[in-house]
């Protein structure tokens, strides 16, 4: 079976290092995985918020070692398929349901694709389509490779410390994906239906934690600031910067440098 855009058996698409910008553009374009079985043709959308849960618990049924599908995701693969291909059809029929509310919960219609991929997958072919709904979400990696986790750690640091200077805010909630995620996206515009069930929960994920912050500190905040965010560097020869080290120092219940 041929899978367009992706080798289940290659170890450089498994690491996925040497195609990431490339597969970057895929997921900002949500582009789909196509596949053909006999003579139909079907493709594995781009996974959203709501097709993610809906698929939580089955792909939980299946008992996945990922520690062996990191070394050897094929052996793996067609492990769970041998011991749960009813499962895995399932899994399938739902991610070739195309993304909106009404084709998520169409159970017929899963049924039907369901009981087709039973009766016309091998298993070999099977454990090649659970290989790519079982690793096709790189959204950590993708993260890193922008880096930006470094610019979220940053605005975590600046954040603390205005809230050390300003005792006089109180933040609450936030608590579920409801407020750290699908109201952060509606306050962007987007509606429910749209962060649910229509866009990409990767391509959601990747545009929060690009999305453009500005944080003002006041002239007492920056002197807090560290050195590698843009705070000032003290020159060990200016008599002034020793006193503001000593002063640091003492705060901290320090000795003095001499």
């Amino acid at each position: 079976m041929r899978v367009r855009g992706f080798d289940p058996r290659s170890e450089s698409q498994m690491h996925f290092m040497s195609d990431i910008d490339y597969n970057l553009v895929d997921v900002i374009i949500e582009r789909p995985y196509d596949f053909s079985v006999g003579r139909k043709h079907f493709s594995l959308y781009p996974v959203t918020l709501a097709k993610m849960f809906l698929l939580k618990r089955q792909v939980d049924g299946l008992g996945v070692d990922t520690n062996i599908l990191k070394v050897n995701p094929y052996l793996e693969a067609m492990r769970v398929v041998r011991a749960s291909r009813d499962i895995c059809c399932h899994i399938l029929a739902i991610h070739t349901a195309p993304n909106t509310k009404k084709d998520l919960f169409d159970q017929r219609a899963i049924t039907i694709r369901k009981n087709y991929f039973i009766e016309n997958l091998s298993d070999d072919d099977l454990a090649t389509l659970i290989i790519v709904v079982l690793t096709s979400d790189k959204t950590e990696e993708y993260i890193k490779h922008l880096e930006l986790d470094k610019e979220r750690s940053n605005i975590s640091r600046l954040m603390d410390i205005k809230r050390k200077h300003d005792t006089n805010n109180f933040a609450y909630g936030g608590k579920t994906i409801l407020g750290t995620f699908i109201q952060q996206l509606k306050e962007m515009g987007y509606s429910d239906d749209e962060i649910r069930f229509e866009m990409s929960y990767s391509y959601l994920k990747l545009m929060l934690a690009d999305k453009v912050v500005n944080i003002y500190l006041s002239d007492s905040e920056i002197k807090d600031l560290p050195a590698d965010l843009g705070g000032t560097l003290l020159d060990g020869n200016d008599p002034n910067s020793i006193g503001q080290l000593n002063a640091f120092l003492a705060s901290k219940g320090l000795k003095p440098v001499q």
